[in-house]
């Protein structure tokens, strides 16, 4: 019998598995037993191991139908003999000494349970802030579980592959994981078994390597882009820690801990979920907290712990409805309007709407007015993430949403009357529209005399959404999604790329003769940085690629006068100058306008002057501007050069 048995569930890793086992069978602490389960595997997993277990005896494969990790970890636990438990994915490796050093604290300090660090790969892209603190324990003991490990320590969970684990405290109390929860088993298995360890010791030593992204594992599919998916799993895992906490006693001695620490757990992704779910789940959890005692604790709760549940118990109270439209704003800073844009929103009289928020890194200002409509009204739903430009926060929102039809609300825009959604959406449905239009003001609808016009009409196709804001275009729901279609960074122009996919690729589309959708244009801009300069000039390429596509000679031609309008070729000019950047602060040239360059040649590419418009100016406008751009970039190389001298 070996002196630990290491547990290795394996399913389709065969690009990773080879450095994990070789990373187990060169330990220093060679007593060891290797039991690797294959799950199911479909690809050359498989052989991988069967070439192993002829390079080392200690190598045990255990061959099992698909059932998901938890059973693997199960398997593996059923057929392992050694004194000592030790987890490893088969997409992870570790230390050559981990094991020696794990026995060895475990037999120095006669813990049943050694917790060890991590390092965390691969760097890019970067993991969050919360899981280095969490895989970075400091060295403690604990006589027994208590509740500052369980819910205060931040290295003591998740993960088991993390912790060294004596055979004999999952054996005397028939342990295993449970294999319906396939998201957060981890928690769920610590939660169980750290109360009835005698001995619990953490370790500074990093001695495990977690590959904590792959592009198409589990995790990156479905815990990091399905949030409903996640946070509905993370319910299941909090109710069945309470049911095995309730038949073992412990819920009576860190009952009100749990409380506290479930409702901060679940909370971030429940406000994100749609209303139906939203009130399943928490007609669920208020009835299980309510018997751990909730109405005992709550007071001893600070009041933002309070307000958390607050909101779970109202919720399980709301009455399900229909979703129509998802209107979706993304806020990434403190916008004087937003108060008035949400009100719009939600006293629409169509009832059946759901409210999506992107909390972008807002500032304090726009986060307390969304943290209030967020508990006014539960068709509200919120998703706070880091601040980042907000076509993502977009791309988030269309995911997320659960609604018939989409709207994109700016934060400091409004809806034209308290019907207007309602409308939108009669028309919508009475055209079986993929793409419906409404004027930009009021004054507009002079310009039609009657109530729609269709997108294919020789008056109308590629024409009068080249003017429309995102705001005025109420998107079908199934039809972005069918088509794949999600916003990309273009700076100013990004809600206009997407409204031009959208319009062009349309085949049932009507514009109505009134303004649904009012703007506030309160940025002005007389510069940009370079870098949104070099996406401005990408979104005129992109767009006249989709011209091309779709044969529309007035994308083309109003591409061309975006291009040689004043604004867009002052800001041209004026990315000509230094401004306050110096040769210190752009080392590799940065601010040289390259790609600014490689952007408008590859504009003059792609316009076609058959297609552009009659006019003796022209002709020479297009060279101007590339000329002027030229004399501009010399100057700026030549104040380059004297910063040079300077410096």
């Amino acid at each position: 019998m070996a002196k630990v048995s290491v547990l290795v569930p394996v399913y389709n890793v065969a690009d990773y598995l080879e450095q994990c086992l070789d990373s187990i069978i060169d330990q220093t602490f060679e007593d060891i037993e290797i039991i690797c389960v294959n799950d199911g595997s479909t690809d050359s997993s498989p052989d991988i191991l069967q070439q192993y277990c002829v390079k080392d005896s200690r190598i045990v494969v255990v061959n099992k139908e698909n059932g998901g990790l938890p059973s693997a970890r199960n398997a593996g636990i059923d057929a392992a003999t050694g004194e000592y438990l030790s987890f490893v994915d088969a997409d992870d490796y570790i230390e050559p000494d981990m094991i020696e050093k794990l026995y060895s604290a475990a037999k120095r300090t006669k813990a049943e349970i050694v917790i060890c660090g991590a390092n965390i790969f691969p760097e890019t892209p970067r993991a969050s802030d919360w899981l280095y603190q969490t895989l970075s324990p400091k060295d403690a003991y604990y006589e027994e579980c208590d509740e500052e490990l369980l819910f205060e320590n931040p290295a003591s969970r998740p993960f088991v592959w993390r912790i060294f684990v004596s055979k004999d405290l999952i054996d005397r109390n028939n342990l295993r994981l449970n294999e319906s929860i396939h998201i957060g088993e981890d928690n769920a298995f610590q939660f169980r078994i750290y109360p009835k360890a005698k001995g619990i010791a953490m370790i500074s030593d990093k001695l495990y390597n977690y590959r904590w992204y792959r592009e198409n594992s589990l995790m990156n599919s479905v815990v990091y882009k399905n949030v409903e998916k996640k946070c509905v799993a993370h319910i299941k895992m909090v109710l069945h820690v309470v049911e095995e906490w309730e038949k073992s006693g412990d819920i009576k001695t860190m009952g009100k801990d749990f409380l506290r620490w479930s409702v901060e757990f679940l909370y971030d992704d429940f406000i994100k979920l749609p209303l139906i779910v939203k009130i399943e789940n928490a007609k669920l959890l208020t009835n299980v907290w309510t018997n751990c005692g909730f109405y005992g604790y709550q007071y001893s709760y600070p009041e933002y712990i309070r307000d958390m549940f607050k909101y779970f118990y109202t919720v399980a109270k709301e009455q399900p409805i229909q979703c129509d439209v998802s209107v979706i704003i993304s806020a990434d800073e403190d916008y004087p309007y937003l108060e008035k844009t949400i009100k719009s929103c939600l006293g629409q009289s169509e009832k059946n709407l759901e409210l999506i928020i992107i909390n972008n890194g807002s500032g304090p200002l726009s986060y307390s007015i969304i943290h209030k409509y967020l508990h006014k009204d539960k068709r509200v739903r919120v998703y706070n993430t880091e601040k980042s430009h907000y076509t993502e926060g977009y791309n988030i929102a269309l995911n997320l949403s659960r609604g018939r039809y989409l709207l994109f609300v700016r934060p400091n825009d409004w809806l034209a009357g308290s019907d207007t959604l309602k409308n939108w959406v009669n028309q919508a449905d009475a055209n079986d529209a993929e793409i419906t239009l409404s004027l930009n003001k009021e004054e507009d609808s002079e310009f039609y005399s009657s109530t729609q016009f269709t997108l294919d009409q020789d008056n109308y196709r590629g024409d009068y959404y080249l003017d429309c804001s995102l705001g005025n275009a109420l998107f079908s729901a199934d039809f972005v999604k069918k088509n794949k279609l999600e916003f990309e960074n273009y700076s100013l122009e990004s809600g206009k790329v997407f409204l031009s996919a959208v319009c062009l690729s349309a085949e049932k589309a009507i514009i109505l003769n009134k303004a649904m959708y009012m703007s506030r244009h309160i940025f002005k801009y007389d510069w940009i940085p370079t870098e949104q300069c070099v996406l401005v000039l990408k979104s005129f390429a992109d767009r006249l690629e989709l011209a091309k596509e779709y044969d529309s000679a007035s994308l083309h031609n109003k591409i061309y006068s975006l291009l040689i309008s004043d604004f867009y070729m002052n800001t041209l000019i004026n990315n000509t100058k230094p401004y306050a950047m110096s040769l210190r602060d752009c080392p590799n040239g940065e601010n040289s306008q390259s790609e600014v360059w490689e952007q408008l040649l590859r504009i003059l590419s792609l316009l076609n002057p058959e297609l552009l418009p009659v006019d003796e100016e022209a002709p020479i406008l297009l060279p101007s501007i590339f000329g002027m751009f030229a004399e501009g970039r010399h100057r700026f190389i030549g104040d380059m050069s004297d910063n040079y001298l300077r410096v």
